[in-house]
């Protein structure tokens, strides 16, 4: 087993699948943190990412070796391709691969296929495209006697301009009897918010993209209640929570703000969140890595379980807010020794409270960014936009300029720092000409 002292006296290496970000402050901050954890351990960083991925990104962490896999960014590869990569890093990387990760999402799969070509812990790549496919993640829960919403994929639309749809297998099924609560739309595979429409009734698809009707996406009906997700690890397949997330979301399902911790007093008890999760985990075959899992509480209290992802939360809902509300946490060491099969320290105590906010606008080009009160020290500004920079929309709405992370002893302390410097940014777009 690999220890903390190995790395004295022998080379040791992370592989990090996925060195290129979108650029913004949040994606640097990951791998910021991972790069500081693997510094700390003496532990050396081999990055692999795809040649036209790399052509137009520079990592934002330096890295000690550099693989190229040919050709633009793909989702999964091949045999060959695998046995490849691992031979040029073995040639490349004297001593120990000791682990193999990605911080991003749409690199799980590719590491997966490393990883277990390497040798090292990871989750199968059956799990990572269970949980990344929605219908069929919500299928496997339901069949482990886990309440989930109906969930059918849209696999086309008929002469008569009614939708077509299968269940989770790939099955034609008939399209479903309208709710009260409404529909929402979305890939089937991918993240964040691009995509993701509400519809009243299945009739209903006059505002979907020519896209959606050609496949790729499906149907859930419509959770009514509150956003939360679960901040933690995986560890030998057992969960350890390091705090929850409330999160506020604008009219479009673009998340645009984040607490921790989140007020849980809708629910029962931590215990029955806490073993909820456990039998999702189980259900799922998730065994390692960084969590990240949302849920909804209903009105009536009960809680529903969304999506499931094995990395750090996106936007800075981790490192940054986790860390903020455990002073003292080694978020990514934690991750680097459970790869490992090392035990991770014990958790500091939750003593603080910790928020973030984006400053939307309409997309265009950017004219002015400007403060006119002084920022707090417990405030972080970012500007995701500088003058002359064209601010792009997120999911065909507003676009993000600024994100606010504010740092305090309790909610109602950052509420009003977040709203102090957000009501005194100063943001001036300019329309983009589409002549």
């Amino acid at each position: 087993m690999f220890s903390r002292d190995d790395a004295m006296v022998e080379r040791n290496w992370a592989v990090l699948v996925g060195v290129t970000t979108s650029g913004s402050h949040a994606s640097a901050h990951w791998f910021k943190g991972f790069y500081e954890a693997c510094q700390k351990r003496h532990i050396m960083v081999c990055g692999v990412d795809f040649e036209e991925e790399l052509a137009n990104k520079i990592p934002p962490i330096p890295v000690d070796c550099l693989v190229k896999v040919s050709g633009p960014y793909r989702r999964s590869l091949d045999a060959d391709e695998i046995a490849e990569i691992a031979s040029e890093i073995e040639a490349r990387c004297p001593g120990k691969v000791a682990l193999s990760t990605a911080l991003r999402e749409n690199y799980q799969l590719q590491n997966s296929l490393l990883a277990k070509a390497i040798g090292v812990a990871r989750n199968t790549a059956n799990c990572v495209e269970l949980i990344q496919d929605k219908p069929a993640c919500r299928d496997a829960l339901r069949k482990a006697g886990i309440y989930q919403p109906q969930s059918l994929r849209i696999t086309g639309v008929d002469s008569d301009g009614c939708l077509r749809f299968s269940d989770a297998s790939g099955t034609v099924v008939e399209k479903p009897t309208n709710n009260s609560s409404g529909w929402i739309v979305k890939p089937s595979i991918g993240m964040g918010s691009v995509g993701v429409r509400r519809i009243l009734n299945v009739e209903d698809i006059s505002e979907l993209d020519t896209l959606v009707l050609e496949g790729g996406f499906c149907l859930e009906e419509f959770i009514t209640g509150t956003e939360y997700s679960i901040e933690g690890i995986a560890i030998d397949g057992r969960v350890c929570i390091y705090t929850t997330t409330a999160k506020t979301i604008d009219e479009d399902f673009v998340e645009i703000g984040h607490i921790q911790p989140a007020d849980m007093s809708s629910i029962s008890s931590k215990r029955e969140l806490e073993e909820q999760l456990q039998r999702c985990v189980n259900a799922l075959g998730i065994e390692c890595g960084n969590l990240h899992v949302e849920f909804w509480v209903t009105p009536e209290k009960e809680i529903v379980w969304g999506e499931f992802h094995v990395r750090q939360g996106g936007d800075f809902i981790a490192p940054d807010l986790v860390s903020a509300v455990r002073p003292g946490i080694d978020y990514y060491g934690n991750l680097i020794d459970s790869l490992c099969g090392l035990p991770i320290h014990p958790l500091p105590e939750i003593t603080q409270c910790a928020a973030s906010k984006f400053i939307e606008s309409s997309s265009g080009v950017v004219s002015e960014v400007s403060l006119y009160d002084s920022v707090p020290e417990e405030i972080d500004l970012y500007w995701e936009c500088v003058p002359g920079e064209i601010a792009h929309a997120v999911n065909d709405s507003h676009a993000r300029v600024a994100a606010i992370v504010a740092r305090g002893n309790d909610e109602h302390t950052v509420t009003q720092l977040l709203d102090r410097v957000a009501n005194a940014c100063v943001v001036r777009v300019a329309s983009v000409s589409r002549d």
